[in-house]
């Protein structure tokens, strides 16, 4: 925009009384009427209404404003919105920063709204000298073809290709076992509210669409052998029947559905002792074949391996337990079966199940949550010690039959469709949507969406549907024929560059090339904006399109102009972490109103420059929040950016500052007691109480 003058417009928004019933709106504005560069202010009731929108472009034009600021809610909800209504005002949309005072400040600190006004006119002031650093950016429009890969060929897979074929696209189901399926195919029955149907059957009547459709292929004994590209230029080699490189592929977009699989509970319950004690999939699979024979008593044992300090519900157990405690009982009454729970997680559709299965004679044990039901035997025969906690009292159970409701996981081949496409999964090896609510089907890389089992376990229906919904994810692209990729993005300068090969080796995505002379460039379509390659690079030859030295920088100078030795300057990931922030809010945690928080859009983006300018300032501590262990929406970042604070406590020790001033949390998206927590821990070890 060269030597332009700049004029900032800030926005501060009331949300109704969201914002306004703590902070004192009209206050702020006339604050941030006298900051540098600030050339007109305005309080909104509804900022993100129609009308106010519309007030929004009219005086955008009429102040001649070349910068926004939005003070409002939560950045990951509506700045899109405000990107889209500020580039309609005919103002580049990277020139538009956004502020957090309602999920960061009114939400937290009901009870202190002179302390949270002052919060809320420094993060103002944090933005606005971001804003005038800001540099137009535009996003980088990709073709997009009209073929699609799914990975996996189980019901929720044979979907999404049936729904991708159905729009005149080109589909091709990847599985790797023999036959399509998936977990079905070892699954007895499917109920529903009017019946029960045979899951074969099911399998076999889709599959058989699937085969006959002309746009769909379908490869099965085969695997993914490489991936190379990106969204509309996806390059795919296959290995089939467990020989080399086979066919490559022309792929746009692609589809993961590869399921899940039963965590075998070993060591549990003598589980891999006795073959009288199985799982409920090996359950299935005597129901099918009908082999229950010289069986008396049938105890279900629910919540193995789920439901503890390492993993949460497992989701389709307790309607599994029911669902085939009431099989054993159609296929013989004389059969007694007792289900042991700790408590029963049943949708309304499926209660269905559990009023059928007591009226067939299925008996039901809730037991405590920390006195799990013990196995013994006696005489060649089991026996199952459980406390009844609404009965109040102690029961022995014959079984000559024990099933173990036991959790799942992903697919074995997880972690190398995780390198092949650069996507995240969490510890149970499930894929991670890029947003829980704004992208439950979506992966942080373009073109690659997700569903079914891969994500989660779930019943049959929902994976069905999230199939359907996954196809249209991925035709939105490639019925527009192309798409616009986000525009923050790393620029090189080559003046100052040594060809050290740092960035270029650390690059997640692969996004950065070297010549012949080792002199690296972007490919801006494979980069994805974290920020490591920036951070990393010892000469400062990297810059982050919107995320820049300079621009976080000047937020750090803003946040400690005053009182620095009451702060804490936190570095927060757009993702996890400030998901985390948010949740705090939405929760409605109290805690210390000292933290000013600067959003980056990954953790690995902090460099140890900001650390060190944060403390040299006065900062009281400093803060790096990123994305809990494995996941990172950028693969690795949080990896690097937990290597990269140990070094800068060993430079921060020689440099006269105490390293334990510096602290780190990873959290989840959801983990908004942790964060809050976290700020409160801080602030006590900090002595800011």
């Amino acid at each position: 925009m060269g030597d332009e003058e700049i004029k900032i417009g800030v926005y501060v928004c009331d949300c109704g009384s969201n914002i306004a019933g703590v902070v004192n709106v009209p206050e702020v504005v006339e604050y941030c009427k006298g900051l540098k560069n600030v050339a007109f202010a305005d309080e909104g009731r509804w900022s993100c209404s129609v009308d106010y929108l519309t007030r929004l472009q009219e005086s955008i034009k009429e102040h001649n404003l070349n910068r926004v600021v939005i003070a409002s809610c939560t950045p990951r909800t509506h700045e899109p919105l405000f990107k889209n209504a500020v580039k309609e005002a005919g103002l580049n949309p990277y020139l538009l920063e956004f502020v957090s005072i309602r999920e960061q400040v009114s939400w937290v600190h009901m009870d202190i709204p002179e302390i949270a006004t002052e919060k809320a006119k420094d993060l103002i002031k944090m933005g606005v000298a971001k804003a005038a650093l800001l540099e137009e950016g535009e996003e980088i429009r990709l073709p997009v073809g009209k073929d699609c890969m799914i990975i996996g060929g189980g019901m929720a897979g044979m979907n999404a290709a049936l729904a991708v074929a159905d729009q005149g696209f080109h589909a091709v189901i990847v599985e790797k076992k023999d036959r399509l399926g998936g977990i079905l195919n070892h699954v007895s029955m499917v109920t529903h509210e009017h019946g029960a149907m045979p899951a074969n059957e099911i399998v076999k009547a889709k599959k058989e669409i699937v085969e006959a459709h002309p746009n769909v292929r379908t490869l099965t004994n085969t695997e993914i052998e490489e991936v190379t590209g990106y969204i509309g230029n996806y390059k795919v080699t296959l290995k089939q029947n467990g020989n080399g490189a086979g066919e490559t592929l022309d792929i746009s977009t692609v589809i993961v559905a590869t399921g899940m699989k039963e965590i075998e509970p070993v060591g549990r319950f003598h589980y891999g002792e006795d073959p009288r004690v199985i799982t409920q999939l090996q359950l299935e699979k005597l129901l099918k074949d009908d082999a229950l024979q010289d069986v008396n008593n049938v105890v279900v044992i629910n919540c193995v391996n789920s439901k503890n300090e390492t993993r949460g519900c497992c989701n389709i157990g307790c309607p599994v337990s029911v669902k085939n405690a009431l099989a054993i009982r159609n296929l013989d009454k004389d059969i007694r079966v007792h289900v042991l729970y700790r408590d029963l997680s049943m949708v309304r559709e499926e209660h269905f199940q559990l009023d059928a299965a007591k009226a067939a004679g299925v008996k039901f044990v809730r037991f405590p949550d920390d006195r799990y039901p013990e196995v013994q035997e006696e005489d060649g025969k089991l026996k199952v010690q459980v406390h009844d906690i609404l009965l109040g009292r102690e029961f022995e159970l014959p079984a000559d039959l024990l099933v173990l409701t036991t959790a799942f996981q992903g697919d074995e081949t997880v972690e190398q469709i995780k390198g092949h496409l650069k996507v995240s999964a969490n510890p149970d090896g499930f894929f991670q949507e890029a947003h829980v609510k704004l992208g439950p089907m979506d992966f942080a890389t373009d073109g690659i969406s997700l569903c079914g089992c891969a994500k989660s376990p779930k019943p049959l229906k929902d994976s069905i549907e999230e199939g359907i919904g996954a196809a249209m994810r991925v035709s939105i692209p490639m019925n527009k024929g192309y798409i616009e990729a986000e525009g923050i993005v790393a620029d090189i300068d080559l003046t100052n560059c040594n060809s050290c090969s740092i960035c270029w080796k650390r690059c997640p995505y692969n996004a950065i090339q070297v010549n012949e002379e080792k002199e690296p460039s972007v490919l801006k379509a494979l980069c994805k904006g974290c920020g490591l390659c920036a951070a990393d690079c010892p000469k400062e030859c990297i810059s982050i399109v919107h995320y820049s030295d300079e621009q976080v920088l000047a937020q750090v100078e803003a946040a400690l102009e005053e009182d620095p030795e009451k702060k804490i300057i936190g570095f927060v990931c757009h993702w996890c972490a400030l998901g985390g922030v948010d949740m705090a809010g939405v929760s409605r945690l109290q805690y210390p109103p000292n933290a000013r928080l600067i959003r980056v859009m990954c953790s690995a983006r902090v460099s140890i420059k900001m650390i060190e300018r944060a403390f040299e300032l006065g900062a009281s501590g400093v803060l790096v929040a990123g994305c809990e262990f494995p996941t990172c929406h950028y693969i690795t970042g949080n990896y690097a950016a937990e290597t990269r604070l140990k070094r800068t406590k060993k430079k921060l020790t020689k440099k006269g500052y105490d390293p334990e001033r510096l602290w780190n949390t990873w959290c989840s998206a959801a983990d908004g007691p942790k964060f809050a927590n976290v700020m409160r821990d801080m602030v006590k070890a900090l002595n800011l109480e």
